[in-house]
C-alpha cells in the first residue's frame, strides 16, 4: 500500500539575503511571518490553524550558486488566490515592485502568473477556472492557451470559456 499524502505542507528556500527575501514575501506576496527559529530561519503562513507554515526561508552560505533553470530540481511553487480580481491585484503589485515576470497564461484549469523571487526562484500565483467553464473550450485542461496580459491589465475582458470568478 502506498503512502497517503494529505497535502503539500510547506516549502523551504535558501536565499542570498534573509532580510531582502523577508520583505519580498511579506510586502509583495503578503505572507505573514509567523515564526523565527532564532537560528536564521523564518516561517510564513496565511493560516496557522491549518498549516503552521507554508514557507520557510534561510540564508544560504556566502558564495552559494544561484538557481539554474536548466538544472534538475524544483521548477516552481504555486500559490492559489481566491479570485481573478486578486490575480489582477497581484499583477499590479508585481509591476509596482518590479518583480521579474516569466509569463502569464491561461492553462485551462487556471489563469497564472509565473514570476521570480529576488534569488531567481520561480513561483506562481494562480486562480482556478471552474471545470464547467474550461470544459466548454479546451481539449486539455493542463495545456497552454495563450497570454492573459490584456486581461490582467483590464484592457480586454476575460475570454469566453476562460472566465473565472
Amino acid at each position: 500500500m502506498p503512502i497517503r499524502i494529505r497535502r503539500t505542507g510547506h516549502l523551504v528556500l535558501r536565499v542570498r539575503d534573509l532580510e531582502r527575501s523577508k520583505r519580498f514575501f511579506t510586502e509583495v506576496l503578503g505572507l505573514p511571518q509567523v515564526g523565527d527559529n532564532g537560528k536564521g530561519m523564518l516561517f510564513f503562513s496565511t493560516d496557522v490553524k491549518d498549516n503552521h507554515h507554508m514557507l520557510a526561508i534561510r540564508e544560504a552560505k556566502e558564495g552559494a550558486a544561484m538557481p539554474d533553470p536548466e538544472q534538475v530540481g524544483m521548477e516552481h511553487v504555486a500559490y492559489e488566490l481566491g479570485s481573478f480580481a486578486e490575480l489582477q491585484e497581484a499583477w499590479r503589485i508585481f509591476k509596482k515592485h518590479n518583480v521579474k515576470i516569466r509569463h502569464v497564461v491561461f492553462h485551462g484549469i487556471t489563469k497564472s502568473i509565473y514570476f521570480y523571487d529576488p534569488d531567481g526562484n520561480m513561483l506562481e500565483v494562480y486562480v482556478n477556472v471552474p471545470p464547467e467553464v474550461y470544459r466548454k473550450t479546451v481539449p486539455n485542461p493542463y495545456g497552454l492557451y495563450g497570454d492573459i496580459t490584456g486581461e490582467l491589465e483590464g484592457k480586454t475582458p476575460q475570454r469566453a470559456g476562460t472566465v473565472t470568478p
